[in-house]
């Protein structure tokens, strides 16, 4: 059990907020988030399988979670909105 350890899962998210009153009670808000920021690939599980003449055991064929938030390349969105 456990006998083959991938590699591990590194991520970074940043979030960036600006509040500006726009006079009353209404105020505006900037905001900046960027996923994976340093846009780190982060590689699958190796091959598990042990069969005659299989060449996977070990071997790491694709990134964890290529598609989708958990794991994707960097992505950034920008978002206003006004509150009142």
């Amino acid at each position: 059990r456990n006998a083959v350890y991938g590699p591990g899962f590194r991520n970074v998210d940043l979030s960036i907020t600006k509040n500006t009153p726009m006079g009353g009670k209404m105020r505006t808000q900037l905001r900046l988030e960027v996923f994976n920021l340093f846009n780190t690939a982060n590689y699958g599980q190796p091959g598990r399988i042990v069969t005659v003449g299989s060449t996977s055991l070990g071997v790491i064929t694709n990134t964890r979670f290529p598609t989708g938030d958990s794991g994707s390349a960097r992505q950034v969105q920008f978002a206003a909105k006004v509150l009142f």
